[in-house]
């Protein structure tokens, strides 16, 4: 299916390809798809924190719902390389709508808090990645000189869904109800996800069963990054929380919304310049050569705290940083794929972040507790030193076993 075209060059690159056939259409149901691994933590955070008047009961209760989505991403993801994505899609869609319903349930009717740590962690388990299943179209799609602007696009989407999703859950929470905005993010997943599976056009071939694989267990090319995506996740876990800590303690609580989209906002700008560029480093070595930028530059973010026009525009210089390490994890693990393996693969990534955000802001959390917003905010530098040292250490390692 793909195009043989000569790659177009700077902004240019993104239209050559949304020209491929049918891209446009699933790009657009991605978007709609990513709401429920985006918004539904903070959805119910929102419904538990209402229901309690706790926001630590809410922390307990999301972190089985993201450690659930964790797990269950690459098994969902290798069922959809398997038996393909529209099969897939359609049955985790059921479960998810099954698990959510009686979470909500459990919560109105106010069961034992202990029902609704499991029901979360179920809710979480029956959370499909589709954006790894949109990725994974594109390697269908898009020749590999393409790929590069391809999965920036996709970086662009997910930091959409960020800017646009948190804030409208909040707000429907807060002038209707946080059950009515939980029900909206799942909602517009359910949508998205049915939308992008009508579209059996642009998904991968289904690959046979190989009855020598047992456990599902990542290729071996792409556990480095994604061990290094567990600190880079950690980085947005400790931003979060730190950033909160720091707008409370200044008694301007509002400021975390937009640190939060600054932050967004210079990701999607990046994953912009990313794609258009054509690179001379392998997507790995940009991983590690960007994160130690990054961490350089969330150096600052302690000494700015004093003044917010400068922390804003640390948090800016940060997201343009941060935004080429994402873009080169996915293109690594593509690259990397094995044959039949795609849409697994590509979950990797993005379940490693997933499980490492809960770990950064716990870490963040206690730094908080015990120093304040200075030492929370140094977690984010380290957290992107341990992702280039994880990445480097992992790279060097491949290389000497390639060598044997």
């Amino acid at each position: 299916m793909s195009v043989a075209a000569e790659p177009a060059q700077g902004v240019g690159a993104y239209g050559q390809v949304l020209r491929l056939p049918g891209a446009r259409t699933f790009v657009a149901a991605g978007i709609l798809a990513r709401f429920p691994r985006a918004t539904l933590s903070l959805g119910i955070i929102l419904l538990v924190s209402a229901a309690t008047g706790s926001f630590a009961s809410a922390g307990l209760v999301v972190a089985p719902l993201v450690g659930g989505m964790a797990i269950a991403a690459p098994l969902w993801s290798s069922r959809m390389d398997r038996h393909g994505q529209s099969r897939v899609i359609l049955a985790s869609l059921g479960c998810l709508v099954l698990a959510a319903s009686g979470f909500l349930a459990l919560v109105l009717t106010g069961a034992p808090f202990w029902t609704w740590l499991v029901a979360a962690f179920i809710t979480g388990a029956s959370t499909p990645d589709l954006t790894s299943a949109v990725r994974a179209r594109w390697t269908v799609l898009a020749p590999p000189s393409q790929r590069n602007a391809a999965l920036a696009l996709e970086t662009i989407a997910d930091q959409m869904v960020f800017i646009a999703g948190p804030p409208a859950i909040t707000a429907v929470a807060a002038a209707i109800d946080p059950a009515v905005a939980m029900l909206g993010s799942l909602g517009l997943g359910v949508i998205g996800g049915v939308w992008l599976a009508a579209q059996r056009g642009t998904q991968p071939a289904p690959a046979p069963r190989d009855p020598r694989r047992g456990l599902v267990l990542p290729p071996a090319g792409v556990v480095p990054i994604a061990i290094a995506c567990v600190a880079l996740g950690g980085v947005f876990g400790s931003f979060d929380v730190s950033l909160v800590g720091w707008a409370e303690l200044r008694e301007r609580p509002w400021l975390a919304g937009p640190a939060f989209s600054a932050l967004a906002v210079a990701i999607a700008i990046g994953s912009v310049i990313t794609g258009a560029r054509a690179w001379k480093l392998s997507a790995a070595a940009r991983f590690i050569v960007f994160a130690t930028l990054a961490g350089v530059v969330a150096v600052g973010l302690p000494f700015a705290q004093g003044s917010v026009p400068v922390l804003f525009g640390v948090i800016l210089l940060l997201g343009l940083a941060v935004s080429p390490v994402m873009v080169s994890g996915i293109l690594v693990a593509s690259a990397r794929a094995p044959e039949g393996r795609v849409t697994e693969t590509l979950a990797y990534p993005t379940a490693a972040m997933s499980l490492g955000v809960p770990i950064g802001g716990v870490i963040a959390g206690a730094a908080l507790d015990a120093t304040g917003p200075a030492a929370a905010l140094v977690t984010i530098a380290v957290s992107l030193a341990m992702a280039a040292a994880i990445a480097a250490t992992g790279e060097g390692l491949l290389r000497v076993a390639r060598r044997r």
